[in-house]
């Protein structure tokens, strides 16, 4: 599929903007797109069950798209694992999160996309299929693949520090979808890929996807509607002979290590440290990529001070393989513009799309 058979998101983007991006809006995530019917539970057969077209809303991303508006009431802050920031050196985490029945984990990606590229979709397969160790080393904690159910890409409706520019919220929603259907549904080995087999890539549930669009820029609001429509998927699933309560939700957010630097910083909070302490508690998780060059000094330096360290085991380095590791979105915008090979970074159904719609060209 080439970007001309892509749905067409106007409808969505605009309801959700209209309805959700507003002053005083709740945190909500709207779902545009599910690649796999049963998301978030994964399907027992990828080839039959998931085939890339279960989608949220019209045929073609329409405006019936699923919000997050309600929180489940039968898990308060109380329930979740973090610590309570106490300023001293010497507090620590509880246990890392173990495999446990009533745990549902899902990998999110969220970002400007502007426009998205294969970095983007190496963070998701680096989550599905990679071992991952806690940061620093927390407590001797040994690497393990973290078990991811269910993946998420999310678009900003607004960027804490961005404005947009470049491309529209529409463009972007169809880029996202193409990004997506590059992870879903190119199974073949291709140089970007992580995974080395079909059965690596079915038995990771990547699958397992969805995608859609997130009301806030802060990370602890996200967290909150990430898990809110997960809550509300997953009871949409239930089969009618299963009870039970809501299933804990364990968000890991994927990123580059400047945002992990901001996920930290108190001027994005208007309670800190509590607010960041609700992330945590909430079922916040990070999983991040250093700076290329970034020195480990630094980076243990930053893991050393009060402020991080209680959290050391909910935060996960990853290893993007070099061949992704230096893309960035807005390299490949000056790539597009003066036709470097630097546009080789993004899919071709997504570089189809950007000349087609001859964006980027006068960055």
């Amino acid at each position: 599929m080439m970007q001309c058979d892509t749905p067409m998101y106007d409808d969505f983007v605009g309801e959700f903007v209209a309805t959700h991006a507003q002053p005083g809006s709740a945190p909500v995530v709207g779902l545009a797109r599910k690649f796999c019917a049963s998301w978030p539970r994964p399907a027992v057969r990828a080839d039959t069950e998931c085939a890339g077209v279960g989608r949220a809303g019209s045929e073609h991303g329409g405006s019936e798209h699923t919000d997050s508006e309600h929180t489940d009431s039968e898990h308060t802050d109380s329930e979740f694992a973090a610590p309570e920031h106490t300023g001293s050196d010497d507090a620590g985490p509880e246990p890392a999160d173990p495999d446990e029945a009533g745990t549902v984990r899902v990998g999110v990606m969220d970002s400007s996309f502007n426009p998205p590229h294969y970095c983007h979709g190496a963070y998701m397969e680096c989550l599905a299929i990679m071992e991952l160790m806690p940061a620093g080393g927390a407590r001797g904690q040994q690497a393990r693949v973290l078990g991811i159910d269910a993946f998420l890409l999310l678009l900003g409706s607004e960027n804490a520090d961005k404005p947009l520019r470049g491309s529209s919220l529409e463009q972007r929603m169809r880029m996202v979808d193409m990004l997506a259907t590059t992870v879903v549904q190119d199974t073949t080995a291709d140089t970007w890929h992580l995974w080395k087999s079909r059965a690596q890539f079915d038995a990771s549930n990547l699958h397992n996807m969805a995608i859609g669009m997130v009301n806030s820029p802060r990370f602890v609001d996200k967290c909150k509607a990430v898990s809110d429509v997960v809550r509300r998927e997953w009871d949409a699933q239930r089969p009618p002979h299963e009870r039970g309560p809501a299933p804990r939700v364990l968000s890991y957010f994927a990123m580059g290590w400047d945002t992990l630097i901001r996920v930290f910083d108190a001027k994005y909070y208007a309670d800190y440290p509590r607010e960041l302490d609700a992330f945590f508690r909430g079922g916040g998780r990070i999983a991040y990529s250093r700076r290329v060059g970034f020195p480990d000094a630094d980076v243990d330096a930053f893991f050393a001070r009060p402020e991080t360290a209680p959290y050391l085991q909910y935060i996960f380095e990853l290893k993007l393989p070099k061949r992704v590791k230096h893309i960035c979105s807005s390299n490949v915008r000056v790539a597009v513009r003066d036709s470097t090979q630097s546009v080789r970074d993004i899919p071709p159904r997504i570089l189809e799309f950007v000349n087609n719609y001859q964006l980027y060209r006068n960055e």
